[in-house]
Protein backbone atom coordinates (compact mmCIF):
# COMPACT_ATOMS: atom_id res chain seq x y z
CA UNK A 1 0.00 0.00 0.00
CA UNK A 2 1.77 3.30 -0.99
CA UNK A 3 0.52 6.70 0.33
CA UNK A 4 1.26 10.44 -0.70
CA UNK A 5 1.84 11.90 -4.02
CA UNK A 6 2.58 9.06 -6.80
CA UNK A 7 5.76 10.41 -8.07
CA UNK A 8 7.24 9.70 -4.43
CA UNK A 9 6.53 6.08 -5.34
CA UNK A 10 9.75 5.31 -7.26
CA UNK A 11 11.84 6.10 -4.50
CA UNK A 12 10.65 3.48 -2.90
CA UNK A 13 12.42 0.26 -2.09
CA UNK A 14 11.90 -3.10 -3.90
CA UNK A 15 9.09 -4.54 -1.59
CA UNK A 16 7.04 -1.90 -2.71
CA UNK A 17 7.54 -2.84 -5.96
CA UNK A 18 6.72 -6.30 -6.54
CA UNK A 19 3.15 -8.09 -5.94
CA UNK A 20 -0.06 -6.61 -5.69
CA UNK A 21 0.30 -2.34 -5.24
CA UNK A 22 -2.47 -0.32 -4.50
CA UNK A 23 -2.36 3.64 -4.24
CA UNK A 24 -3.81 5.79 -1.11
CA UNK A 25 -3.75 9.02 -2.99
CA UNK A 26 -5.73 12.05 -3.80
CA UNK A 27 -5.34 15.91 -4.99
CA UNK A 28 -6.79 19.39 -4.95
CA UNK A 29 -6.94 21.45 -8.07
CA UNK A 30 -8.85 19.82 -11.15
CA UNK A 31 -5.91 18.29 -13.30
CA UNK A 32 -3.40 16.25 -11.72
CA UNK A 33 0.32 16.59 -12.55
CA UNK A 34 1.21 14.80 -15.78
CA UNK A 35 4.00 12.77 -14.59
CA UNK A 36 1.14 11.38 -12.03
CA UNK A 37 -0.77 9.20 -14.46
CA UNK A 38 1.84 6.39 -15.33
CA UNK A 39 2.49 5.97 -11.94
CA UNK A 40 -0.99 5.49 -11.13
CA UNK A 41 -1.67 3.41 -14.00
CA UNK A 42 0.82 0.89 -13.04
CA UNK A 43 -1.10 0.48 -9.74
CA UNK A 44 -3.50 -2.60 -9.21
CA UNK A 45 -6.20 -0.14 -7.51
CA UNK A 46 -5.45 3.23 -6.23
CA UNK A 47 -7.90 4.27 -3.25
CA UNK A 48 -9.06 8.13 -3.01
CA UNK A 49 -11.37 9.46 -0.13
CA UNK A 50 -13.58 12.00 -2.77
CA UNK A 51 -15.52 11.52 -5.73
CA UNK A 52 -13.66 14.72 -6.51
CA UNK A 53 -10.32 13.16 -6.55
CA UNK A 54 -11.69 10.02 -8.22
CA UNK A 55 -13.50 11.96 -11.28
CA UNK A 56 -9.85 14.07 -11.82
CA UNK A 57 -7.92 11.15 -11.95
CA UNK A 58 -10.35 9.61 -14.79
CA UNK A 59 -10.62 12.92 -16.66
CA UNK A 60 -6.69 12.59 -17.09
CA UNK A 61 -6.15 9.70 -18.12
CA UNK A 62 -5.97 7.39 -15.26
CA UNK A 63 -7.60 3.77 -16.11
CA UNK A 64 -6.29 1.44 -12.83
CA UNK A 65 -9.70 0.99 -11.15
CA UNK A 66 -10.47 3.36 -8.61
CA UNK A 67 -12.72 3.02 -4.93
CA UNK A 68 -13.78 5.83 -2.85
CA UNK A 69 -13.20 5.44 0.29
CA UNK A 70 -13.84 7.98 2.99
CA UNK A 71 -11.45 8.97 5.66
CA UNK A 72 -12.01 9.30 9.21
CA UNK A 73 -12.56 11.22 12.35
CA UNK A 74 -10.72 10.32 15.13
CA UNK A 75 -12.51 8.99 18.40
CA UNK A 76 -11.96 12.24 20.67
CA UNK A 77 -14.32 14.62 18.62
CA UNK A 78 -16.58 14.02 20.58
CA UNK A 79 -20.28 16.74 20.58
CA UNK A 80 -20.20 19.17 22.72
CA UNK A 81 -22.74 22.09 23.92
CA UNK A 82 -21.55 25.69 23.86
CA UNK A 83 -21.92 28.34 26.07
CA UNK A 84 -24.28 30.63 24.64
CA UNK A 85 -23.34 33.45 27.12
CA UNK A 86 -20.61 34.04 25.29
CA UNK A 87 -19.63 36.37 22.60
CA UNK A 88 -19.70 34.51 18.84
CA UNK A 89 -16.62 32.91 18.45
CA UNK A 90 -15.09 32.50 15.08
CA UNK A 91 -12.23 29.72 14.47
CA UNK A 92 -9.71 29.65 11.25
CA UNK A 93 -6.44 28.13 10.15
CA UNK A 94 -3.40 29.77 8.96
CA UNK A 95 -1.34 27.11 8.07
CA UNK A 96 0.39 26.18 4.81
CA UNK A 97 -0.30 29.43 2.71
CA UNK A 98 -3.06 30.65 0.59
CA UNK A 99 -4.66 27.20 -0.08
CA UNK A 100 -6.36 26.58 3.35
CA UNK A 101 -8.06 30.25 3.25
CA UNK A 102 -6.97 31.36 6.97
CA UNK A 103 -6.41 35.04 5.19
CA UNK A 104 -9.46 35.19 3.45
CA UNK A 105 -11.36 34.16 6.43
CA UNK A 106 -9.51 36.58 8.30
CA UNK A 107 -10.66 39.28 5.88
CA UNK A 108 -14.20 38.37 5.47
CA UNK A 109 -14.55 38.24 9.46
CA UNK A 110 -12.70 41.95 9.10
CA UNK A 111 -15.14 43.09 6.63
CA UNK A 112 -18.23 41.82 8.72
CA UNK A 113 -17.70 43.06 11.77
CA UNK A 114 -14.91 45.64 12.03
CA UNK A 115 -13.82 46.06 15.60
CA UNK A 116 -16.86 44.70 17.43
CA UNK A 117 -16.57 42.90 20.51
CA UNK A 118 -19.72 41.57 20.13
CA UNK A 119 -17.90 38.47 18.57
CA UNK A 120 -14.41 36.95 18.35
CA UNK A 121 -12.15 35.03 15.91
CA UNK A 122 -9.11 32.82 16.98
CA UNK A 123 -6.84 32.34 14.46
CA UNK A 124 -4.24 29.36 14.68
CA UNK A 125 -1.11 28.45 12.89
CA UNK A 126 1.52 26.08 13.67
CA UNK A 127 4.94 27.48 15.72
CA UNK A 128 6.01 30.21 13.54
CA UNK A 129 9.69 30.77 12.63
CA UNK A 130 8.82 34.60 13.19
CA UNK A 131 6.17 35.70 16.41
CA UNK A 132 3.30 37.94 14.84
CA UNK A 133 1.13 40.11 17.13
CA UNK A 134 -2.54 40.58 16.56
CA UNK A 135 -3.44 43.99 17.77
CA UNK A 136 -7.55 43.79 17.28
CA UNK A 137 -9.37 43.48 20.34
CA UNK A 138 -11.70 40.57 18.90
CA UNK A 139 -8.90 38.53 17.20
CA UNK A 140 -6.18 36.18 18.98
CA UNK A 141 -3.52 34.59 17.81
CA UNK A 142 -2.37 30.94 18.53
CA UNK A 143 1.22 30.05 17.20
CA UNK A 144 1.99 26.76 18.69
CA UNK A 145 1.91 22.84 17.55
CA UNK A 146 -0.95 21.01 19.14
CA UNK A 147 -1.80 17.76 19.97
CA UNK A 148 -4.81 15.75 19.05
CA UNK A 149 -6.29 16.64 22.42
CA UNK A 150 -5.55 20.39 22.45
CA UNK A 151 -7.13 20.70 18.91
CA UNK A 152 -10.50 19.11 20.16
CA UNK A 153 -10.38 21.67 22.94
CA UNK A 154 -9.71 24.31 20.83
CA UNK A 155 -12.72 23.06 18.59
CA UNK A 156 -14.69 23.56 21.94
CA UNK A 157 -13.94 27.10 21.91
CA UNK A 158 -15.52 28.05 18.54
CA UNK A 159 -18.91 28.68 17.74
CA UNK A 160 -18.09 28.89 14.27
CA UNK A 161 -15.38 27.57 11.82
CA UNK A 162 -14.51 29.48 8.76
CA UNK A 163 -12.56 27.37 6.09
CA UNK A 164 -12.82 29.19 2.88
CA UNK A 165 -10.20 26.46 0.96
CA UNK A 166 -9.00 26.74 -2.50
CA UNK A 167 -9.09 23.08 -2.91
CA UNK A 168 -8.82 20.00 -0.45
CA UNK A 169 -8.56 16.08 -1.30
CA UNK A 170 -10.72 15.51 1.77
CA UNK A 171 -10.98 17.99 4.27
CA UNK A 172 -9.89 17.01 7.71
CA UNK A 173 -10.20 20.07 9.65
CA UNK A 174 -13.79 21.14 8.72
CA UNK A 175 -15.16 17.55 9.32
CA UNK A 176 -13.67 17.70 12.53
CA UNK A 177 -15.02 20.73 13.81
CA UNK A 178 -18.51 19.62 12.59
CA UNK A 179 -18.35 16.14 14.63
CA UNK A 180 -17.66 18.52 17.82
CA UNK A 181 -21.56 20.42 17.12
CA UNK A 182 -19.23 23.50 15.92
CA UNK A 183 -21.19 25.27 13.05
CA UNK A 184 -18.50 24.50 10.13
CA UNK A 185 -18.54 26.85 6.92
CA UNK A 186 -16.48 25.79 4.06
CA UNK A 187 -15.90 26.06 0.20
CA UNK A 188 -18.79 24.08 -1.74
CA UNK A 189 -15.94 22.48 -3.84
CA UNK A 190 -13.48 20.04 -4.29
CA UNK A 191 -13.19 17.93 -1.92
CA UNK A 192 -15.06 19.82 0.90
CA UNK A 193 -18.51 19.66 -1.37
CA UNK A 194 -18.60 16.10 -0.42
CA UNK A 195 -21.99 15.22 1.58
CA UNK A 196 -21.84 18.82 2.31
CA UNK A 197 -25.38 19.05 3.21
CA UNK A 198 -24.93 17.07 6.07
CA UNK A 199 -22.00 18.50 7.86
CA UNK A 200 -21.76 21.61 7.06
CA UNK A 201 -22.69 24.80 4.98
CA UNK A 202 -21.43 26.32 2.15
CA UNK A 203 -19.15 29.51 1.44
CA UNK A 204 -19.34 31.52 -2.21
CA UNK A 205 -16.18 31.14 -4.54
CA UNK A 206 -15.59 31.61 -7.79
CA UNK A 207 -12.94 28.97 -10.29
CA UNK A 208 -9.56 30.52 -10.89
CA UNK A 209 -6.45 29.00 -12.60
CA UNK A 210 -4.84 27.23 -10.44
CA UNK A 211 -1.61 28.52 -9.33
CA UNK A 212 0.18 26.29 -6.62
CA UNK A 213 3.49 27.98 -5.61
CA UNK A 214 4.72 24.89 -5.36
CA UNK A 215 8.28 23.95 -6.87
CA UNK A 216 7.48 20.62 -8.44
CA UNK A 217 4.65 22.27 -9.77
CA UNK A 218 5.95 25.12 -12.03
CA UNK A 219 4.78 25.58 -15.41
CA UNK A 220 1.92 22.46 -15.16
CA UNK A 221 -1.22 23.14 -16.19
CA UNK A 222 -3.19 21.80 -12.71
CA UNK A 223 -6.47 23.19 -14.22
CA UNK A 224 -8.63 25.11 -11.61
CA UNK A 225 -9.66 25.76 -8.30
CA UNK A 226 -11.60 28.14 -5.96
CA UNK A 227 -10.95 31.60 -4.86
CA UNK A 228 -13.03 32.61 -1.86
CA UNK A 229 -16.03 35.31 -2.89
CA UNK A 230 -14.50 37.73 0.61
CA UNK A 231 -17.62 39.84 0.21
CA UNK A 232 -19.63 36.71 0.12
CA UNK A 233 -18.48 35.01 2.90
CA UNK A 234 -18.34 38.16 5.14
CA UNK A 235 -22.48 38.07 4.21
CA UNK A 236 -22.62 34.51 5.51
CA UNK A 237 -20.89 35.72 8.72
CA UNK A 238 -22.95 38.40 9.69
CA UNK A 239 -26.21 35.60 8.45
CA UNK A 240 -24.75 33.12 10.58
CA UNK A 241 -24.58 35.48 13.92
CA UNK A 242 -27.74 36.82 13.30
CA UNK A 243 -29.39 33.68 13.32
CA UNK A 244 -26.90 31.72 16.02
CA UNK A 245 -29.49 29.95 17.51
CA UNK A 246 -30.67 28.80 14.80
CA UNK A 247 -27.38 27.26 13.32
CA UNK A 248 -25.84 26.01 16.29
CA UNK A 249 -29.04 23.52 17.17
CA UNK A 250 -28.55 22.53 13.25
CA UNK A 251 -24.86 21.90 14.02
CA UNK A 252 -25.49 19.96 17.13
CA UNK A 253 -28.17 17.88 15.92
CA UNK A 254 -25.82 17.02 12.81
CA UNK A 255 -22.91 16.04 14.83
CA UNK A 256 -23.53 12.65 15.38
CA UNK A 257 -24.12 12.22 11.21
CA UNK A 258 -20.89 13.14 11.06
CA UNK A 259 -19.11 10.24 12.99
CA UNK A 260 -21.25 8.15 11.66
CA UNK A 261 -20.43 9.24 8.11
CA UNK A 262 -16.45 9.04 8.55
CA UNK A 263 -15.00 6.57 10.65
CA UNK A 264 -11.53 5.42 10.59
CA UNK A 265 -12.29 2.37 11.20
CA UNK A 266 -14.38 1.91 8.30
CA UNK A 267 -11.76 3.20 6.22
CA UNK A 268 -8.91 0.70 7.70
CA UNK A 269 -11.62 -2.73 6.79
CA UNK A 270 -12.38 -0.90 3.56
CA UNK A 271 -8.79 -0.45 2.64
CA UNK A 272 -8.20 -4.05 3.73
CA UNK A 273 -11.12 -5.60 1.65
CA UNK A 274 -10.03 -4.16 -1.44
CA UNK A 275 -6.05 -5.45 -0.80
CA UNK A 276 -7.96 -8.42 -0.52
CA UNK A 277 -9.74 -8.28 -3.36
CA UNK A 278 -6.21 -7.80 -5.36
CA UNK A 279 -4.60 -9.95 -3.73
CA UNK A 280 -6.70 -12.32 -4.88
CA UNK A 281 -7.29 -11.53 -8.72
CA UNK A 282 -3.31 -11.85 -8.65
CA UNK A 283 -2.79 -15.07 -7.44
CA UNK A 284 -5.97 -16.27 -9.90
CA UNK A 285 -4.03 -14.51 -12.95
CA UNK A 286 -0.43 -16.48 -12.07
CA UNK A 287 -2.41 -19.42 -11.62
CA UNK A 288 -3.66 -19.60 -14.86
Amino acid sequence: ILLGWPSTYAGHNGLAHVGPRIGVTMFESSRIPPHWVEPLNKLDAIITPTKFSADIFKTCGVTTPIHIVPLGIGDIYQPVERPKDRPLTFLCFLDRGKRKGGLAAQEAFSLAFGDSTDVHLILKMRKPKVVVNIMNENMTLIQQDYTEAQLYDLYKQADVLINPNMGEGFGLIPREAAATGCISLTTNWGGTAGDLDKWGWPLPYKLIKAEWGHPVFEGLDLGMWATPNIEGIADTLKHVAAHREWFSAIAQSRAADVRKLYSWRRFAEQVLEIWKEVADGKRVRQAA
